[in-house]
């Protein structure tokens, strides 16, 4: 079995578990392990987003465990490169040449415009305060604001070609 890795990386409100969910529908039944930044961060090991949090090292733990279990793993996030920076470059090391990166590249009013719509908005304030300019990885495929299904699509298409 090949596994294959798809990294999402973005501003808050840029669409990357909406994405993730998308990618996940069209993808093979039982196949996919969709690992969530900030479920795990939060909510598991309610854990700080700076230097030296434990979510990396969960994250590289579980993606590994993706690698050996299952055809693909999503990992969606924030995942700010000077914190996740160096752990996903590891991870995509360890898939490769099966491992896909990209970063959800949306001005922010369009991210704001994206929040108003969720059941309960950030706001623009918190988002403000969030915001990353420039967070890519050099090897990060760069998304516009095209339609959350179109980037599924696209990125269905890549990932599936690539097999």
């Amino acid at each position: 079995m090949v596994a294959t890795l798809i990294i999402l990386r973005g501003n808050s409100a840029s669409g990357k578990t909406t994405l993730a969910a998308q990618l996940e529908a069209r993808l093979p039944a039982g196949q996919t392990l969709v690992l969530h930044q900030d479920t795990l961060r939060r909510e598991l090991l309610h854990a700080s987003d700076h230097q030296g949090t434990l979510a990396g090292p969960l994250i590289e733990t579980l993606a590994e465990f993706g690698r050996a279990h299952y055809r693909y793993t999503i990992i969606e996030g924030i995942l700010r490169k000077d914190v996740y920076g160096e752990m996903l470059m590891r991870v995509k090391a360890s898939f490769a040449p099966h491992a896909w990166s990209y970063y959800l590249a949306l001005p922010f009013e369009e991210t704001l415009a994206r929040d108003a719509t969720k059941p309960q908005p950030f706001g623009e304030e918190t988002l403000r305060r969030w915001w990353r300019d420039q967070d890519q990885l050099s090897e990060d495929h760069i998304l516009d604001a095209r339609s959350i299904a179109r980037l599924a699509d696209q990125i269905t298409q890549e990932v599936i070609e690539d097999e």
